[in-house]
């Protein structure tokens, strides 16, 4: 069976929200890549919002500079750890400056100025009251100057829409975004394509994203003066995104390619981003569920094993970390580690770097050999696609967006849609000519409507 990706069903209210010390990113160098500090974005503010600037109207277009982009982000990174609790957030105009690389707060009062501007549109699903919510042009803070009146120290007070915090604090999927990344990208179009990026290479399959030149451009807010025209569109927006994305993201590579038309000129027709996955770090991962019994467990595993608790056998948390990555249970994967004091290659790794490096060189061994022995179902060879929807989604929302798709396959393939009320789980089967390309469009088009995909033979 292959899977598409799997969504973490953890509700952002019960998130941390930020790995790491945020306070890493306003030193002059940035620290290396496993303290790194990480800001969850919501797939929600991903997908579904659309910025305006101020002089354009309706029209979506370059609402921010790069500099001002990064503030929104740092913005919302710093509120992300306390708004289950507040409402409205504080940051000194001192941490701003220093975070952005600028000595100026004439600057950072111009960069003000254009969230101010900013306005968005968005349409968001509301699972608890089955509704969605939709807002055509709201702005995208509420900023206000603090001035402290005996320290004279100023502040940026800012608040978002509810609509947008109940979203972050709602159930979803989230891309991990480098915070530190923001200021040193140059091009102002980057933080628009760098998020969409970021979402697809924490899935486990990563479909080719793919845009016609116009529809990219849009979708950057990229217009030009006249009519569109390739090679500046190329040479503006997409090759210094590109460049930015190479230079500045650690966390996954990107690669870029063109699809050109058998006509005259051979003009682009298609540019197709591959996004590679996620490099993360053990602590990433979420912790597997353990019962209190299972502790006694790993204790006699532990003694049975002559295996000493306290300096030779992970904690707590690195083996339910374990666990996650190799899905089997905790006491699975106690008893494998045990077995693993024969391989005598680890046995020197952890006399030399010590118990922690030579457990995580074990475990990334186990999935390794985990993934040359899953048997995956090619498409060709699957008669049914499984979809499974996100929470709060239902039959009809999904068989709408299937029944509104492009199906463009010769031969029939059955969709059997999932989804689950009150703790019982629903199925649904549509029969549609897919091609491989089409259902990764569908995944593309609907990522907060799906939360799982598989080939089934």
């Amino acid at each position: 069976m292959t899977r598409f990706f799997r969504k973490k069903g953890v509700a952002g209210s019960e998130r941390k929200r930020v790995k790491g010390d945020i306070r890493l990113v306003l030193a002059s160098d940035r620290p290396e890549q496993d303290r790194d500090p990480l800001a969850e974005k919501h797939s929600a503010l991903i997908n579904s919002v659309r910025y305006f600037g101020d002089r354009e109207g309706d029209t979506p277009a370059e609402a921010m500079t790069s500099t001002s982009a990064a503030l929104y982000e740092y913005l919302l990174a710093r509120a992300l750890p306390e708004m289950t609790s507040k409402e409205e957030h504080l940051v000194s105009f001192q941490d701003a400056k220093t975070f952005l690389k600028i000595d100026k707060t004439s600057r950072l009062r111009d960069c003000i100025d254009d969230l101010t501007k900013t306005w968005v549109s968005y349409e968001f699903m509301n699972p608890d009251e089955g509704k969605h919510r939709i807002a055509r042009r709201v702005p995208l803070l509420h900023i206000e100057e603090d001035v402290g009146t005996f320290s004279g120290e100023r502040s940026i007070t800012y608040s978002m829409h509810p609509s947008v915090r109940r979203a972050i604090l709602g159930d979803g999927i989230w891309a991990m975004t480098e915070i530190a990344a923001y200021p040193l990208f140059t091009s102002k179009y980057t933080w628009r394509l760098y998020p969409k990026l970021a979402l697809m290479s924490g899935r486990t399959l990563r479909p080719d994203m793919r845009w016609t030149p116009e529809e990219l451009a849009v979708e950057l807010g990229w217009q030009p003066k006249g009519a569109f025209k390739f090679s500046n569109f190329e040479s503006r927006v997409l090759l210094p995104v590109l460049s930015d994305i190479k230079a500045h993201v650690r966390r996954f590579s990107v690669s870029c390619e063109y699809v050109r038309a058998a006509t005259r000129g051979r003009p682009v027709s298609q540019i197709i981003i591959t996004v590679g996955p996620t490099t993360r770090t053990p602590d990433e991962f979420r912790k597997a569920d353990m019962e209190r019994s299972s502790r006694t467990r790993v204790r006699r595993i532990a003694a049975d094993a002559a295996v000493d608790l306290a300096t030779e056998m992970p904690g707590e948390d690195a083996l339910r970390r374990a666990a996650t990555r190799l899905r089997q249970p905790v006491t699975a994967v106690a008893t494998l580690w045990t077995e693993a004091f024969a391989d005598e290659g680890i046995m020197n790794l952890m006399q030399r770097e010590g118990l922690k490096v030579a457990f995580e060189e074990w475990v990334m061994q186990q999935e390794a050999r985990k993934e040359d022995d899953d048997v995956e179902v090619e498409f060709d060879a699957a008669s049914t696609i499984l979809v499974t929807l996100a929470d709060g989604y239902d039959l009809e929302t999904a068989a709408s967006a299937i029944d509104d798709h492009l199906w463009t396959g010769s031969s029939a393939k059955t969709i059997r849609i999932l989804w689950n009320v009150a703790g019982t789980q629903h199925q649904h089967h549509i029969n549609v000519a897919a091609t491989e390309r089409d259902l990764a469009l569908l995944l593309h088009a609907n990522q907060d409507i799906i939360e799982d995909m598989e080939y089934a033979a």
